[in-house]
């Protein structure tokens, strides 16, 4: 791909429309006119005409579409799905698509998908993982600063923009059973009626905050999401819970109202608060757009493994923090993760993002955490 880009992009931008360019040279010359009428009405009239040629300046294109000499090809992809955007007449699209059929066939040995394998014009819409990409041509006038004159610029003209397909919003409705979509009435969960309300909570937290943080970069991201599958969202876990505790859906939400967010309390014996689950909001996505290549963090895995009980994690003879599957191992207590909230070691990090108080440790890694001589666990997980 590098080298066909390489072999393919010419110029280093398009050539000036000569309609519009002859247009904005007409309208300039009114410039010292205008500067040197003195009588009101001649001033007037020379106004009116700038205006008609800048009206019709904004109805062109201030390039050439079309120019033979500007060739641009991009190329993106996402494990064994990718999409070109060319900039060129469609025989040559063909002849790229062609190529690299060829290239998959013969230097790879992989075969394509003819279902997902085609050319589409920029003014269709390309579904890619999970996007509906398409291209906005609209003729919308704003006015904005151009060096440093105010002028009547056409906004969001050939621009490339990221939608959420809302049938793919209403599968996921579908699929987690929140209600109608049609009807917009939402539905409680009976499978959830035997847990906590802090797992219903975090159920249905974790399956909002998952879809809105994989779609919150698309230009629709708050229009789609505020709308239909909020609603029906937000309206099952009440329901769900209400129908646990056999109340209404209004003195539900009047019990989970934390002011600004909903969130499920766990009381001690004192009657103290000891945790507080909050319910997903969308107002805490950030969807603020980041550029570069580099826009994805890495996530903290250590908390997703080795989540089984005491005693089942105990029989899984292997170590939590260096992963060795052979020897004796003892399990590391403290007294509570207060204790550690500030912890900056590796192993604290590590219960800290588990929430577990126990640790299971071969004798060696336990011996060196006593003596303070645990090394960085990057160091130690196998490759």
């Amino acid at each position: 791909m590098e080298t066909l880009i390489l072999d393919f992009n010419k110029g280093k931008g398009r050539r000036i429309n000569p309609e519009y360019q002859t247009i904005s040279e007409r309208a300039r010359r009114f410039n010292p006119k205008i500067q040197q009428a003195l009588d009101p009405q001649e001033k007037a009239t020379l106004l009116e005409e700038k205006r008609t040629l800048h009206r019709h300046m904004l109805e062109l294109p201030s390039t050439d579409q079309y120019d033979p000499s500007y060739r641009r090809l991009r190329y993106c992809r996402y494990a064994d799905d990718f999409l070109l955007g060319v900039i060129g007449p469609k025989s040559e699209a063909v002849a790229i698509m062609e190529s690299i059929k060829a290239f998959l066939h013969e230097q790879l040995h992989l075969k394509h998908s003819e279902t997902k394998t085609g050319l589409k014009h920029n003014s269709e819409i390309v579904r890619f993982l999970g996007y509906d990409i398409t291209v906005i041509n609209s003729e919308k006038i704003v006015k904005s600063i151009y060096q440093g004159q105010h002028v009547r610029r056409r906004a969001g003209k050939a621009h490339v923009t990221l939608y959420v397909p809302q049938e793919r919003l209403q599968k996921f409705a579908t699929d987690r059973r929140y209600g109608n979509w049609e009807t917009v009435k939402a539905t409680h969960k009976p499978i959830l009626m035997q847990v906590s309300d802090v797992e219903i909570t975090k159920q249905y937290s974790t399956e909002m905050r998952g879809l809105a943080e994989y779609y919150k970069i698309a230009n629709n991201f708050k229009k789609a999401f505020w709308g239909k599958l909020y609603k029906l969202w937000k309206e099952s876990y009440l329901k769900t819970l209400a129908a646990k505790h056999q109340t209404s859906v209004y003195k539900m939400a009047m019990t989970l109202n934390r002011g600004e967010y909903l969130a499920v309390r766990v009381y001690g014996k004192n009657g103290e608060v000891k945790h507080e689950e909050k319910l997903f909001d969308l107002k805490s996505i950030d969807d603020s757009k980041e550029n570069g290549e580099k826009v994805d963090n890495l996530p903290l895995i250590m908390q997703y493994s080795a989540r089984t009980e005491l005693q089942k994690r105990r029989e899984a003879r292997q170590c939590e923090y260096c992963e060795k599957e052979q020897g004796y191992f003892e399990v590391h207590h403290v007294r509570k993760l207060a204790d550690i909230k500030k912890g900056k070691a590796s192993w604290e990090k590590l219960m800290i993002a588990r929430r577990r108080k126990t640790l299971v440790l071969c004798i060696e890694c336990h011996d060196q955490l006593h003596t303070g001589t645990l090394p960085d666990r990057r160091f130690l997980v196998k490759e």
